[in-house]
């Protein structure tokens, strides 16, 4: 699996657990993944999904993700919340993502982070690079807060962070 699927695969996995989502099965992936902490990480996320009830998995996705300001999945909100510079931040993200050829309508945020993380899939590695600089710091408080809350989706945080470290040290 290269950088690009994985972070495909991990917005797939931070997405609102419906019918389709819980539907994903990750086994084969994390096959192929070649980091081993990635790898570990992802399959103590796995294995909290593939055992926990849909109920349960879309009860805790909303405790953790929409009712927990320090860990929204908007990347942006936790730090600047609706100051005029996350504004600013929104409408270049905006561009850079329409340059990139991904149109996003006036509902959709550019800073949630699972399309965010849709957008680097298929971004250059350019872009890629610049956005993971710029929003890296915001993922880590976002991971040390699920870890302080003790919440499963802290594992496919640091998965996330080993990936964007992977990604940069390549230097692409």
């Amino acid at each position: 699996m290269n950088d690009k699927e994985l972070f495909k695969l991990i917005s797939l996995l931070l997405q609102y657990p419906d019918e389709d989502i819980c539907q994903i099965d990750i086994s084969d992936e994390i096959v192929d993944v070649k980091d081993k902490q990635i790898g570990k990480n992802l399959l103590k996320f796995e294995e909290y999904f593939k055992n926990t009830s849909q109920a349960q998995l879309q009860e805790q996705y909303v405790e953790t993700f929409d009712f927990n300001d320090e860990t929204n999945l908007f990347l942006t909100y936790s730090k600047l919340k609706d100051e005029k510079e996350r504004g600013q931040v929104l409408v270049e993200l905006k561009s850079m993502y329409a340059k990139e050829g991904l149109y996003l309508d006036n509902e959709e945020l550019p800073d949630y982070l699972p399309l965010f993380l849709e957008f680097i899939s298929v971004a250059n590695d350019e872009a890629a690079l610049d956005l993971f600089h710029r929003f890296k710091g915001m993922i880590e408080h976002m991971h040390k807060k699920l870890l302080e809350d003790k919440s499963p989706y802290a594992y496919l945080m640091k998965a996330l962070l080993l990936e964007i470290d992977h990604f940069i040290s390549k230097g692409n």
